[in-house]
């Protein structure tokens, strides 16, 4: 898919903290602490792998949450109204909130055809890793984004969305 990725690599060096920051803070920390994390003897590489694998999911688990319930989103419209992105709407909101990856797709200028939103993992088995960090990055820094081929138009955001006690995967009664 053919796209302006001088835009998209100027939001990437821009933005302060990217998925590719979380890993190296992983790192170093790990790096910080050597005595806590490193083992010797056979199979202590791997083993490190791993760990540091399991600490960036972590990691990068708990930076959405963070983001999906502190930072300004965009509202994401819904059936018969919007599911604000200020957590300040209602100050009695006591909801958990997660991030959700957006993509709504255009041909021209008809209306899109296309609007789904999805957990970062329904996003990754459906579209792959690689380009969820080319079109959204890892926890949302490249977005707002887009990207054109021909006169087709594929529009990237990130949207909170709020956790009810209910699976995360099922609204309304249904599954997602």
């Amino acid at each position: 898919m053919a796209s302006d990725m001088d835009s998209v690599n100027e939001k990437a060096s821009s933005a302060r903290f990217t998925s590719d920051h979380l890993r190296n803070l992983v790192l170093d920390h790990v790096l910080d602490n050597p005595t806590i994390f490193l083992g010797d003897g056979p199979g202590a590489v791997e083993k490190l792998t791993a760990m540091l694998d399991s600490m960036t999911a972590l990691a990068e688990k708990v930076a959405l949450q963070s983001i999906a319930n502190r930072m300004h989103l965009e509202a994401l419209p819904t059936f018969d109204s919007q599911i604000h992105s200020d957590p300040h709407h209602d100050l009695n909101d006591d909801l958990l909130y997660e991030m959700r990856f957006r993509i709504v797709e255009q041909i021209g200028n008809e209306h899109p055809f296309k609007d789904e939103v999805m957990t970062k993992e329904e996003a990754i088995e459906e579209y792959g890793e690689d380009f969820i960090e080319q079109y959204w990055g890892g926890m949302g820094e490249r977005c707002p984004n887009s990207a054109t081929t021909a006169d087709r138009t594929l529009w990237f955001s990130v949207v909170r969305y709020p956790v009810t006690g209910q699976s995360q995967r099922t609204v309304f009664g249904s599954t997602l």
